[in-house]
């Protein structure tokens, strides 16, 4: 059942979808870019960290939280932790 759970989950992420987007504010039109669901994702993970970022910030500096207060690279992305290890 778990390989069959992880084929149809490889099935799902590789649906082809257009994504929609507001490429200026000059005009209502929308440009459809092509993707997957998989791609789209990844996309909202990635942008949720950014987010989480602004939280830790307004966190920090109006709520005074200190950094021990949050989870361990909270805010911070996969590619950034990453790179300071290599360091």
């Amino acid at each position: 059942e778990n390989m069959q759970s992880t084929k149809n989950a490889d099935d799902l992420t590789s649906t082809s979808v257009t994504a929609f987007f507001n490429l200026t504010a000059d005009s209502n039109d929308e440009i459809g870019l092509p993707s997957t669901v998989g791609r789209e994702l990844g996309f909202v993970a990635h942008h949720a960290i950014h987010h989480m970022a602004l939280v830790k910030i307004i966190a920090m500096r109006t709520l005074g939280f200190k950094e021990n207060d949050l989870p361990v690279g909270f805010g911070r992305a996969p590619s950034t932790i990453l790179f300071d290890k290599q360091q």
